[in-house]
């Protein structure tokens, strides 16, 4: 295949440009044979679909979506305004460049006499070694494959982990147990599946997120995975961005935080795991206007992933739009009642504007774990019932006792009931205990009463280094 003087070689997915060359992966390499055989006619995402896995066993558009951002990366096609495919939303893709004309087959190069002593597959295991050597030695500039050759996993470990990531993204259900058996599952098939040990250690981190796992135990395996995933592939975007989350919400380090989503930027981030960071990363230090924007390049690209939706509208609420938060959430909690977070900030809204019982109702609806433990005290304490409010703080405590981080959720509950004093106790503690919410102090309204106080600035300076 020629256009805009790049080759490619179809079988070995060999590219070439400007004497440069490096190596597709499969998936990516099947993409763009098809987007180039139907050039100028839109390709759906079902005929992509049927060619990468032809069983069609799982929901793969997760992994389409990996495999294109790969070869969007490949060809240095990642900007706003692409050069080669054209997104068509919710339909496919259209390949715009014209192909060069067919180029004279090449002669045959002449086949030495087989050497004595080799058997058919002997020098079948010896042509793919030179063939290998070859590849790597030409792969030595091309960035995202660079220095170490692409590592293409075994196709039942890919369909581990392509079920993986349906399961992480599903909220008609908590299915974070299913996807990190399934990215265990791939990794047992494939120990050396980079990709596969970036979302293991995103799963664990969500496990922690959603107190299922605490902290103690999820996060050093998660860092160990994301730790272990650049130790294969040093320009995997997705394995730096789990590292930025395990930085940035657990280890409340947003030096490192910022080193390493700099450096997934540096690579050429474009994917929507990237800028949903980049988004939380530029809120929770106050920038909601940048954090709002980064949210909606994520969902742009994965526009059926409610996490980020829900995540959006949590930016919204501490941008206090609360009339658009509930008006984002109101039809994603009908469509999933299963989604405990967006049932949670849905909640935040409702109860900033005065609706009391309808607050109640999303909060009673949740069915837990969950990770916003805070809203049903702080709901209570708004209504005037105070008993009820410590009732759960007194349930917080316990969870402490096992180990979950609670501090901060009671420091919003106390700040709601007027007890500023014990509130700035809890906030204090809350860093100490890394609080998972804390890192969202400087924008949550509903610490406002405690603003003001010198604990809230002492706080607010100690976590973000300022």
């Amino acid at each position: 295949m020629e256009f805009d003087g790049w080759t490619v070689d179809r079988v070995s997915g060999e590219i070439s440009r400007a004497g440069r060359a490096a190596r597709l992966p499969q998936q990516p390499l099947r993409i763009l044979i098809e987007l180039f055989d139907h050039a100028g006619a839109i390709v759906t995402r079902e005929q992509l679909v049927k060619a990468l896995w032809p069983a069609g066993v799982v929901d793969f558009d997760n992994g389409l979506n990996v495999a294109m951002r790969k070869l969007r990366v490949a060809l240095d096609d990642v900007g706003d305004s692409p050069r080669y495919i054209e997104t068509l939303p919710r339909v496919g893709y259209r390949f715009m460049v014209k192909p060069a004309g067919v180029e004279p087959v090449p002669a045959p190069v002449p086949v030495p006499p087989e050497p004595r002593g080799y058997s058919r597959a002997g020098r079948f295991a010896l042509a793919l070694s030179v063939a290998a050597l070859a590849i790597g030695a030409a792969m030595t500039w091309w960035p995202g494959y660079g220095k170490h050759p692409s590592h293409v996993p075994s196709e039942r470990a890919q369909e581990l982990y392509l079920e993986g990531i349906h399961e992480r993204s599903r909220r008609d259900t908590n299915a974070i147990n299913g996807a990190i058996a399934k990215f265990e599952a791939a990794l047992e098939e494939d120990p050396d599946y980079a990709e596969a040990w970036a979302y293991y250690g995103l799963s664990l981190t969500s496990a922690v997120v959603r107190q299922m796992i605490p902290p103690a135990e999820g996060i050093p395996k998660a860092r160990a995975a994301a730790d272990r995933a650049i130790a294969l592939d040093p320009e995997l975007v997705d394995a730096y961005v789990v590292r930025v989350h395990i930085e940035m919400d657990h280890d409340k380090n947003f030096a490192a935080a910022t080193r390493d989503l700099t450096r997934a930027r540096q690579l050429g981030g474009d994917s929507a795991l990237f800028w949903h960071y980049s988004a939380m990363w530029n809120g929770q230090q106050g920038r909601l206007e940048e954090g709002l924007a980064d949210m909606r390049r994520a969902r742009r690209l994965e526009p059926m992933t409610g996490l980020l939706t829900s995540n959006y509208a949590f930016i919204l609420f501490n941008a206090r739009r609360y009339d658009e938060t509930i008006q984002l959430l109101t039809p994603l909690v009908a469509a999933n009642p299963g989604f405990d977070h967006a049932r949670s900030v849905l909640a935040r809204a409702l109860t900033a504007t005065g609706d009391f019982p309808g607050a109640l109702a999303q909060l009673q609806a949740r069915s837990g774990p969950y990770a916003n433990q805070g809203e049903l005290g702080v709901l209570y304490a708004k209504m005037g019932r105070r008993d009820e409010a410590l009732l759960e703080i007194e349930r917080l405590e316990s969870l402490e006792k096992r180990g979950f981080t609670e501090e901060y959720e009671m420091a919003t509950i106390y700040t709601t009931l007027g007890e500023l004093d014990e509130a700035c106790v809890r906030l204090q503690r809350a860093l100490e205990d890394h609080s998972l919410l804390i890192n969202w102090m400087r924008t949550d309204p509903r610490m406002d009463a405690l603003r003001g106080r010198q604990c809230f600035a002492a706080v607010e300076k100690k976590l973000y280094g300022q």
